[in-house]
């Protein structure tokens, strides 16, 4: 929530800053469809952890399991039409993948002797996590010269999220884990806000810089509430057609 309304915070600075631009008189109002394709990353990291404590041959015994979620590469393509004036509605869909470790630790008893637990662990490197989006937008566009403009944007965003998770259980009559790996998926609702610069290299090709915000979270059979996407940032090329 707090990154949320920093960017919100970041996003009223510009408007407020960009309010005695004369938008009629300047190159972006003659552009009506818009073709953006972005390439960048989502540079937070996350870790999914987990932890039971249950009673086995009559002593205590507890596995954890501890999941990082890399950062990544970040893919965008999206499109829009101006509706009125300086906005303009579109979509965009977006693809993240990363691959995390996994730690199992454990307490284990011994089932013959009291008071000799052992503490078996597994390691994996290859834990695989993807994100596909899709965002709607919309977007009002304030040009700051006949070859630069900036872009600010708001909407709803749909992430689909496919995610490795282990369970782990101790084998029977033993003090040893065994260790599966299974994947789920499920898809998140929340919400996406953007700030894009763009300047304009030929009247309607240019390249951008982009920072955003596209994430949510959702609730997977062995997870609840798993926080999908968050924070991009990085470059992209734009296309621009002028009105008819």
């Amino acid at each position: 929530m707090k990154n949320t309304t920093t960017v919100l915070v970041l996003i009223g600075g510009l408007c407020l800053g960009a309010t005695a631009v004369d938008a009629q008189s300047l190159g972006a109002n003659n552009s009506q469809v818009f073709f953006d394709v972005n390439f960048g990353a989502q540079p937070q990291r996350r870790t999914i952890e987990t932890s039971r404590s249950f009673s086995l041959y009559d002593e205590p015994a507890t596995i954890a399991t501890s999941e990082r979620i890399g950062n990544g590469a970040f893919f965008e393509v999206s499109g829009g039409y101006r509706v009125w004036s300086s906005l303009a509605v579109g979509i965009g869909f977006s693809s993240f993948s990363s691959t995390g470790p996994l730690a199992v630790t454990s307490s284990i008893p011994s089932p013959i002797f009291f008071d000799q637990p052992a503490h078996p662990t597994f390691n994996s490197d290859n834990m695989k996590r993807t994100e596909r989006g899709v965002h709607l937008k919309a977007a009002w566009f304030i040009p700051l010269s006949d070859k630069m403009d900036v872009a600010l944007s708001i909407g709803p965003s749909f992430i689909h999220v496919s995610q490795d998770l282990a369970a782990a259980n101790v084998v029977t009559n033993t003090q040893s884990l065994n260790v599966t790996t299974s994947n789920e998926t499920g898809t998140a609702k929340g919400v996406n806000l953007g700030f894009d610069g763009t300047y304009l290299l030929r009247p309607q090709v240019g390249v951008g810089v982009f920072i955003q915000y596209a994430g949510g979270s959702v609730d997977l059979p062995s997870v609840s509430s798993l926080k999908v996407g968050g924070f991009q940032i990085g470059v992209g090329a734009r296309l621009r057609l002028p009105s008819k």
